[in-house]
């Protein structure tokens, strides 16, 4: 493996972070750390790393080694943040997106608690687990940056007062080939690389503010911070897919947790896609969120690039937004949602919202719970009491009345709500639901366990002959009310899907 070296300056804050990863890195430890010699660092880290990366060590003689390696790092990494041994530093191998650069990351806080069993987001092997902040990240990071994974690790220079301290990503090194140090080729083998997505998980703020806040915007989405907006979960990969999850009524991306910790626990999603999330105020007209979502898309593709295919998830209305991102509504269409609203200038938001074409850069569209004609709860009056007590974004009160006095019928003061625009007499929803459909499809749909025909199931908001979409490819029934998209069967039949798009897309 070729390595580029780097010399060590003045300690950063991410280096002096380093200097705590000691308490992760080995259990409880008697004598105060000393700093021992290069010469003796490097002689220890050779004398576990060879036992490690050998085939014929025995599991007790690797325990030892790991103790050793540990407790070794342990003690070199104050000194080596202090600046007090001030070795050659590697920066990175000669393959920079599977290593971080210390001076690109805010802060490094190593992971000390232990890890959950059979969570699949946790690996042992060797190194220190840690998490990496990039701050602010650039566009579409969350607001607090991102949140990484890293692995710290400590090996052998080519000089005997020098160290190597190298930080992977361990979604790309997944183990290590310790070279001569470990022995003869025949003799030693690669060894695997820790890691640890929980810990990043955890500390992110990708996913926004808790359910409370989802139950606010939709009273009060004049208040919403800022704009509609979508967010990566990590840093753009121009070689992962987008997986683009939007969320429901009352809600916000929080939602998506523990489905997003269940995804990124099977490797091979983890591996080929990357997480993003739309989030908006709900109470907004559902034609104007979904056009928000298409230009929040653009936007993100001018600035990073082409990506790869994006797969949509969608969850209750949510499928709705996702919906009209791979369908069209013509002037004709439009004319019998809001008569004159061909006539708008083409940079009017009301315009593009109800005028629009299929997107071309989206693979297939996964519905879960979604009314895509509607649910009769929409017309109950507590509902539209509560519609009543909505305050829109004042852009979409400001912006309808501009073209009042130029749309028939249009009366600025009764601005129809996503609750009223979720009622099985929504025009949108009935013209949306004609339309055709580009892309593969798949539904996800809840049933409480009510005995009789399917046809006549519901999950309790969104009844079977809302969910249910004739031309999708797959349909699978989860016995679970609406909140059960993290239900085992759901994120089942999310991981095959998106396997299966994985295969097709492996064999054009």
């Amino acid at each position: 493996m070729s390595w580029l070296v780097g010399q060590l300056g003045s300690p950063s804050p991410a280096w002096l972070a380093l200097a705590l990863m000691a308490l992760a890195l080995s259990g409880c430890q008697s004598l105060a750390p000393t700093k021992p010699a290069p010469e003796l660092a490097r002689e220890h880290l050779e004398q576990s790393l060879a036992i490690l990366g050998s085939t014929q060590a025995s599991d007790a003689e690797r325990t030892r080694a790991q103790t050793q390696y540990r407790r070794t790092l342990e003690r070199v990494l104050p000194a080596v943040a202090e600046g007090e041994v001030a070795p050659e530093l590697i920066i990175a191998p000669a393959d920079p997106p599977n290593w971080r650069d210390p001076q690109d990351l805010a802060e490094i806080d190593p992971v000390r608690r232990p890890a959950k069993a059979d969570s699949g987001l946790q690996r042992p092997g060797l190194g220190a687990p840690a998490v990496g902040s990039i701050i602010p990240g650039g566009a579409n990071a969350p607001r607090r940056g991102y949140r990484v994974p890293l692995t710290a690790l400590a090996l052998p220079a080519p000089k005997a007062d020098q160290l190597r301290v190298a930080l992977a990503d361990p979604l790309r090194v997944e183990s290590i080939d310790l070279g001569p140090v470990a022995g003869p080729r025949d003799q030693r083998q690669p060894l695997p690389v820790a890691m640890d997505l929980e810990a990043p998980l955890d500390a992110t703020r990708a996913l926004g503010p808790g359910p409370l806040a989802g139950l606010h915007y939709l009273l009060r989405a004049d208040r919403f911070a800022g704009e509609s907006r979508l967010t990566f979960l990590q840093p753009f990969d121009p070689e992962k897919r987008p997986l683009v999850l939007v969320h429901g009524l009352m809600t916000t991306p929080q939602m998506w947790n523990r489905l997003v910790r269940e995804l990124m626990a099977d490797p091979s999603v983890r591996e080929h896609y990357q997480f993003w999330f739309f989030y908006y105020p709900t109470a907004q007209p559902v034609p104007l969120s979904a056009m928000q979502l298409r230009a929040e898309l653009d936007q993100a593709v001018a600035v990073h690039g082409p990506t790869k295919p994006i797969v949509l998830v969608g969850y209750s209305m949510g499928g709705v937004l996702s919906r009209a991102q791979i369908t069209g509504l013509d002037a004709v269409a439009a004319e019998q949602i809001l008569p004159g609203v061909s006539q708008l200038p083409a940079s009017s938001p009301v315009r593009q919202a109800l005028i629009f074409e299929p997107r071309d850069d989206i693979s297939r569209a996964i519905f879960m719970f979604t009314p895509h004609r509607g649910s009769r709860l929409a017309t109950f009056n507590l509902a539209l009491w509560v519609s009543r007590l909505i305050r829109l974004p004042n852009w979409v009160r400001n912006e309808l009345e501009l073209v009042t006095d130029r749309l028939a019928g249009l009366d600025a003061d009764r601005i129809p709500t996503s609750i009223q625009g979720l009622s099985p007499d929504s025009p949108f929803l009935a013209l949306l639901d004609q339309a055709e459909i580009s892309v593969p499809t798949h539904s996800v749909i809840g049933n409480r366990g009510r005995r009789g025909e399917i046809s006549r199931s519901s999950d309790g908001v969104v009844p079977y002959w809302s969910a249910h979409l004739p031309s999708a490819e797959s349909e699978v029934i989860v016995p679970t009310g609406h909140g059960g998209f993290a239900h085992p069967l759901a994120v089942q039949e999310l991981i095959r899907i998106l396997h299966e798009d994985l295969a097709l897309v492996s064999s054009e």
